[in-house]
């Protein structure tokens, strides 16, 4: 994790008016960094969590950019997988800016076994679940603060979830 946190912090200090941002295009990666995806640290030991953790919302919007780093990033908050994420990991940025944390993210999951959509009635990848994620995308973006996303997240939940809000984490749940 130092090495890829030292790396981004040296990288940064380089940038200057006369070097634009996002023009590192050599084998060192083409973000303002100089990050690849083997620059990124492994789930094992908390790794990736501390690096996640220790970046700014501007550091990350800025990795994001890079499509081989975003994917990486977002596979690291998906793992170990089968899970349904409240915190859907493809507006990260977002999250980040409500200072939501690594281990936030990926606790606030459930089963996908375990996520009934009513209105219509169907399971996580069945009838209703391309409606519900795109529901829960307009949730996330239309909030302001992260108070905001839980209250709307807890509305929808009442009338999309079988169990209402007893189905979502307890961590989310506004009761």
């Amino acid at each position: 994790m130092a090495d890829a946190y030292n790396k981004l912090k040296a990288n940064k200090n380089e940038v200057t008016p006369n070097k634009p941002e996002i023009t590192k295009t050599t084998e060192v990666g083409s973000n303002a960094y100089g990050l690849i995806s083997e620059d990124i640290p492994s789930v094992r030991n908390e790794e990736f969590n501390k690096f996640f953790n220790s970046l700014t919302s501007d550091e990350l919007n800025e990795i994001w950019k890079d499509s081989k780093l975003r994917e990486t990033i977002e596979d690291r908050l998906r793992q170990p997988g089968g899970l349904h994420e409240w915190h859907l990991v493809s507006r990260t940025p977002k999250f980040k800016e409500w200072s939501i944390t690594a281990e936030q993210i990926k606790e606030l999951r459930r089963s996908t076994k375990d996520v009934e959509f009513v209105n219509p009635k169907g399971k996580h990848g069945g009838k209703g679940s391309t409606t519900a994620h795109n529901e829960l995308l307009k949730i996330i973006d239309s909030s302001l603060d992260y108070n905001t996303f839980k209250r709307r997240l807890n509305n929808w939940a009442n009338y999309r979830l079988d169990g209402g809000i007893d189905s979502l984490p307890n961590g989310l749940q506004i009761k």
